[in-house]
């Protein structure tokens, strides 16, 4: 397992806590375009992407708003329904055809409680989602369209091949046409 690898990279788990988490785990596949959770749904689980991508969005009663996308190694919940136990308020749907290992929240809790190591991998992921959140939002709120498009190569280099471009125009807040634009220009 690609997240597994990179878990023990950032956290070195032993055997019987990597077992441990093992044990509450499973392997759920989505079809292209099959949704992990539909606005209205609670969340109950959390899930890595082991291949694929995935993206967030909201629907509008004319057009669906992009809020994010993941791809590899992505954290895949919507944590306000998880954490509130309300209903979702975003629609989370594969890209393309993906694997994700998929962990029930309450599995989760008592996993983290009996190994302290989990509760320390929960406590990095929450500040990095934390912090995920607050960068995008400053880019929005003070970068230009422009800006944000050369961050996103930056960050994503390949993300042209891997997300359809309405998602990424409506992820940039801009339309197609200026997408288009901002590639042209990057290629000359």
């Amino acid at each position: 397992m690609r997240v597994l690898f990179n878990i023990e990279r950032l956290i070195k788990p032993s055997t019987a806590e990597i077992n441990a988490l093992k044990s509450i785990t499973s392997v759920r596949f989505l079809k292209k375009n099959e949704h992990f959770l539909f606005e209205g749904d609670l969340c109950q689980s959390i899930a890595f992407i082991e291949k694929g991508s995935i993206r967030y969005y909201y629907q509008m009663e004319d057009r669906q708003i992009c809020k994010d996308f993941l791809l590899e190694n992505g954290l895949v919940c919507s944590f306000s329904s998880l954490f509130s136990n309300e209903p979702s308020t975003i629609y989370i749907q594969a890209m393309e055809e993906t694997e994700l290992i998929e962990m029930p929240y309450e599995a989760m809790q008592t996993l983290c409680e009996d190994y302290p190591i989990w509760n320390k991998l929960a406590q990095i992921i929450i500040q990095e989602q934390i912090i995920r959140a607050e960068k995008r939002e400053s880019a929005f709120l003070k970068d230009s369209p422009e800006k944000r498009f050369f961050s996103l190569i930056e960050e994503h280099p390949t993300i042209f091949k891997r997300v359809p471009l309405q998602y990424i125009a409506s992820y940039l807040g801009m339309t197609r046409e200026t997408l288009s634009r901002y590639r042209r220009k990057l290629h000359q």
